[in-house]
Formats: C-alpha cells, structure tokens, sequence
C-alpha cells in the first residue's frame, strides 16, 4: 500500500474535487432545464442548443455512475504496491470510464482529465522513464486541457453548451453559476499543480535519502575494510605467537637437553668412557623424542581437510564448500595424479589454493575461479578468477603468507591483473615425488 504522503493527500483532494465539479456540472443541466420548461422557454432553450441535449435527470444519474466506477479504480490503483500497465484492462476502462462521463457532460468539464492524468502518470511503469523529467509533467497535463477545450472541441463535435444553460437561469443565479464552475475549475488545477511540486520534493528527498544510505553503506564499507585489515594483522600476530609456542614447546626443549648432555660427555669423555657413553645414549634418546614432538606439532598445524584425504580429495571438497556457501563456479584440473608431494609441500599447496579462493570471494567479487595443478619442468599451480582485479597490488597478509609458505619449499609465485586475479605458482621438483 502507498504511503499517506503528502502526493497521496493531494491526489485524492483533487478526487473529491472532482467529484464536486462533475456533480456540480450535471446540477446546472437539470436545474436549468426544469426551469426553462417550469417559465416556458423550453423551445427557446432548445433552438439555441447547438445539439439535441440528453435527458438532464439521465446526465445526473450517469454521471454519479460512472465517477462511482472511477472511484473503484482510483482506490484499487493507490492499494497497489507495484507499478500498473497502461494497457491492462483496469486502466484500459478507466479511460473509457473518463471519455464516457466526458461526453456525458457534453464536454462541458475537462478538469476531469487531470486526476486521471495524475493516477495514470505516477502509478503505471511505462511512464517511470518520464518521472524524473519534472517538465513533462506538466506539459503534458497543460496539453491535455488544452485538447479537450468545449470551444476546441465543438468546432468538431456539435454538442449542447452549458453556457447557453446558464443563460436561461434567473440573472441573479447566473453570477454564481459561473463564479462556482470557473472556481471549481481553477481549484483542480490549483490542486494539481501543488500535487507535482509534493511529488518533485519527495521524489528529491528520495533521490537525498538514497545517497545518504550509499554514503553510510561506503562508510561502513571502509570500516569493515580497516577492521579486515586489523583482523588480519592480530590473525598474523597470533600465527607467530602460536608457532613460536610450538618451537618453544618441542625444539626448544630438545635442544636445550642435548646440548646440556653433550657439555657433560665433554667433560665425561676423558675420565668416564663408560659414563659418556651412557649420557650419549641418553641424549640420542632426547633426539628422538624431539623428532617425535616436531612431527606431532607439525601434524597438529596441517589443514583438517588433509588429516584423513588425499591433496586431491581434500580440494574437492574445499571446493564443494566453497560452491554451497557463495554463489560461485570453481573448475579444478588436476595433473598431479602420478606425484605423492611430502607433507610440507602438500600443505602449503592446500593453503594457497584456499587462500586464493577466499581472496577472489572477498576482495574479486569473482563469479567463477579456473585451478590448474600441471606437471611440467617444475611443478605449476595457475590460479585464474573472473573478479575485479587491481590496478595496483598491495600485498596483504594472506598474499605474504603465500610468498613465505613457497620460500620455505624453494617455491616462487607471481600475480597479475588479467581481466581478474592471476596467480602462477612454481614448486621445484624433488627427488622421491612419485609413486
């Protein structure tokens, strides 16, 4: 439903004022008429009549009659909360409704046109493109007055004139008949005129409240782009803290007992063969143990989707997420069947490709990313999305991440801008990486 604005308020204004000049019009054709027929001058009346009139008490009762029926329209066409068509059959019979209670009237009353111009032009879709041209308007609404004008029209239509009614009322009623209908009249177009100037200023608050909610909406865009930033920056800050835990907690002891062992076989080695040797023992176990608590700390840092899948399993399904989560189409090609990477490698590979597509999803806007995994001199990974791209590259910390992960394995990666993000991720091939 439309809401009470001030439009609305003056649209069905111009309804009841309507209303009133149509009841108005068809009043003066029969009282005039029983007056001329009550003094006898029924005939004069009727040869200066430049057409055979309608029966006045049938133009009265037509007249409510059909106005009754724009009234429906009026009311179904302010409820609806979708523009209307022109060319469907309510409007279609709201026109002829309009030219019926005209002629009705023996176009004697044309401000009828401007609230069916009003409820046509501001509700039907195939005027939306004109709505923001405010000098149509009333152009239109002018040109529409001016075709329907009695003493236009009559040159073409012979039709019974309400002034020649007029004429034969009393003197003393023929100033007020006149004065009422020209008032009427002027007030329509009055009432009119102030219903486009309320829908240019809500159409101009509308057009003001638009780009208020876009300029809140970029704000917030650059606040939530800070605090990614931030969030980024504590995410880092937390990876080093929890990787030098992980050091502290394996490494660290472990070499900090061997080399406490290796200080007392030193000074052992000389007086105590027998002693050394044992301490030896005892420090070959510490390594053991600490080769044991790395790998442990090195399985607990790799991707959850590759503890129980192979690299080409757990992919597949980081891209099934992926497609149920964000409305995006992720292809992977995958040549790496013949090749079993170590552990580290096979994470890093995981990270970068799920790095990749989290980067086209929230910063490309991408619709569809392309995977290439190729076996060639080295081993090539081709990351390519359809997204917005850059202009120039700034290095976050999910793009450094990528850069340090590939050193770590000798690994090398370049990005362009081709209509997209473009990654090309090169990992030197090893000895013992097939099957």
């Amino acid at each position: 439903m439309r809401g009470y604005t001030r439009t609305a308020y003056s649209f069905w204004t111009l309804v009841l004022i309507n209303f009133l000049a149509v009841v108005y019009n068809a009043s003066i054709y029969l009282f005039a008429t029983h007056y001329a027929i009550s003094r006898g001058f029924a005939y004069s009346l009727l040869s200066q009549l430049e057409a055979v009139p309608k029966s006045p008490s049938l133009v009265f009762l037509a007249t409510v009659f059909l106005y009754t029926g724009l009234l429906g329209i009026f009311y179904h066409h302010q409820q609806r909360t979708q523009p209307f068509s022109i060319f469907d059959r309510l409007t279609m019979l709201e026109v002829f409704l309009t030219l019926a209670l005209f002629f009705t009237l023996s176009m004697s009353y044309n401000g009828l046109f401007l609230v069916v111009f009003a409820d046509v032009f501001y509700g039907s879709k195939e005027f939306a493109a004109l709505k923001n041209r405010k000098y149509w308007v009333p152009l239109l609404g002018l040109s529409l007055l001016l075709l329907t004008d009695y003493n236009l029209l009559s040159l073409f239509v012979a039709s019974p004139s309400l002034g020649t009614y007029i004429r034969f009322c009393p003197p003393s009623l023929q100033v007020l008949l006149l004065f009422g209908k020209n008032f009427l009249f002027s007030i329509n177009l009055l009432v009119f005129i102030l219903s486009l100037i309320f829908s240019i200023l809500e159409t101009i608050q509308e057009k003001q409240k638009i780009e208020e909610e876009l300029r809140l909406a970029a704000q917030a865009n650059r606040e939530l782009n800070s605090y990614l930033t931030l969030s980024e920056k504590i995410a880092e800050d937390r990876e080093r803290k929890r990787i030098a835990r992980e050091i502290h907690d394996t490494l660290g002891h472990a070499l900090t007992g061997i080399s406490a062992g290796l200080d007392a076989v030193r000074v052992l080695v000389d007086r105590d063969r027998i002693r050394a040797k044992e301490q030896l023992d005892n420090i070959s176990v510490v390594v053991r143990d600490g080769i044991r608590d790395v790998r442990a700390s090195l399985h607990k840092m790799r991707p959850g989707d590759l503890e129980h899948h192979s690299l080409k399993e757990a992919l597949l399904k980081t891209i099934r997420e992926y497609e149920a989560l964000s409305n995006i189409e992720i292809v992977l090609d995958f040549q790496w069947d013949r090749i079993d990477l170590d552990i580290a490698k096979e994470d890093i590979v995981f990270r970068i490709i799920q790095e990749s597509i989290t980067n086209a999803v929230r910063h490309g806007h991408a619709r569809s990313i392309r995977i290439e995994l190729l076996e060639r001199q080295d081993y090539v990974m081709i990351i390519q999305d359809d997204g917005v791209g850059f202009e120039e590259l700034y290095y976050g910390y999910g793009l450094r991440q990528m850069e340090e992960r590939l050193a770590i394995i000798g690994g090398r990666v370049h990005f362009e801008n081709r209509n997209g993000f473009y990654t090309y991720v090169t990992i030197p091939r090893m000895g013992g990486e097939y099957d």
